[in-house]
């Protein structure tokens, strides 16, 4: 890149009558030198490094997942939710509020192709012992009426929400090892399946209110900053 940036300042200051064209010319070029080496540089350390493709195919799963709860919301088909809950035992992706199905614990993945589901559901199966953990300890001091509402609000559904080319695979009604399996683009659609009782608007903002103030706390421990 030195080379080339060098070798054409030499063609515009010396071969070239020096104009404010080519000023701006030389400018532009070596501009476009440097964003090329950059993004080199980002593609191999993406290329080499698994570990960082794992973690960015993640957070693009986190990210679609978080836009189709949003979504949800706004359809009155959930009361909402919490995304990214750092426990010891691991992390919990999203936590959902729902008015007709309890909490429901979205294990949100990003695949070109699922070959490893049988682990994808094992993962999922932790995360629901882990949310279910989580609720009772939260809520332990009022499990009365006003968590209750008819249905457990304890009672966790686990999901894993698939995004990337594997989506376009999934079934309908896809279950492994009794887990469910959603494509990330119809998630909407398995939301409005859930057909429990009525889960209570007060008792819904009130899990949220621990759920959030939780998740703060665990944050200041650590030293991260909330989103």
């Amino acid at each position: 890149m030195v080379t080339l940036s060098a070798a054409e300042t030499f063609l515009v200051t010396v071969l070239l009558t020096p104009t404010a064209f080519t000023w701006w010319l030389l400018g532009v070029f070596q501009a476009t030198l440097v964003a090329a080496y950059l993004h080199i540089l980002h593609s191999a350390f993406l290329a080499t490094d698994r570990e960082a493709i794992w973690h960015l195919r993640g957070a693009w799963g986190e990210d679609n997942t978080r836009s189709e709860l949003q979504r949800a919301k706004r359809k009155g088909l959930i009361w909402g939710w919490v995304d990214s809950i750092n426990l010891q035992a691991g992390d919990l992706d999203h936590l959902v509020v729902t008015r007709r199905g309890g909490l429901v614990a979205i294990d949100s993945k990003w695949r070109n192709q699922a070959r490893d589901t049988v682990d994808m559901a094992q993962a999922a199966r932790r995360v629901r012992t882990r949310a279910e953990g989580l609720a009772q300890s939260l809520l332990k001091a009022e499990r009365g009426a006003r968590h209750r509402a008819k249905e457990n609000p304890l009672r966790v559904v686990p999901v894993v929400v698939l995004w990337g080319a594997a989506q376009h695979d999934v079934p309908e009604q896809a279950r492994v090892e009794g887990i469910d399996f959603v494509a990330g683009r119809r998630l909407l659609a398995w939301l409005r399946t859930l057909d429990g009782e009525p889960v209570d608007k007060g008792a819904a903002a009130d899990v949220i209110d621990r759920l959030e103030k939780y998740r703060a706390s665990t944050r200041e421990h650590s030293g991260l900053s909330l989103r």
